[in-house]
Formats: C-alpha cells, structure tokens, sequence
C-alpha cells in the first residue's frame, strides 16, 4: 500500500487537502455506524406501529370521517332549496 498521502481538493487557493490512505477505511467505518444508526431509528418507529396503535388510529380516522360526512350532509340539508 502507498504510503503517501492522496490529493482530494483544496481548501483554499493553492492549499491541497491531504487524504492519508486510512480515509478510505476511516469513511467506511462512518458508512456502518451510520447506516446501523439509521437501522435503529428505522426498529424504533415499527416498535411505535405496534397494533394496538394502529388500531387506535384507524377508530380516529373513522370517527373524523364521520364527523366530516355529518358536517357534509348538514351544509347540504341548509344549502337546498325548499319545497
């Protein structure tokens, strides 16, 4: 393995950025740690759709859609005409 260290960019004018040949190893490491983290978070919110949850939410769903068909039906009722 090359010992010398790689040329990524600059930072300023005529300054390079020095990459030392662990970068690759070092980015690869944060690669796993961040998509373990991201495995975790993504556990921890299944974890919150347990189905009492999902059950909770659907019965609040269906009572507002009732809720909005019975405001519906009554704007209806007072915005026909009379016979």
């Amino acid at each position: 393995m090359n010992a010398n260290p790689l040329t990524a960019g600059t930072t300023r004018v005529g300054q390079p950025v020095e990459l030392s040949p662990q970068a690759p190893q070092l980015y690869g490491r944060l690669a796993r740690r961040a998509g373990l983290a991201l495995l975790a978070w993504s556990r921890r919110q299944d974890e919150r759709r347990t189905s009492s949850a999902v059950q909770l939410r659907r019965q609040a769903e269906q009572a507002g859609a009732r809720a909005r068909d019975d405001q519906f039906q009554r704007v209806a009722l007072l915005g026909s005409p009379m016979a």
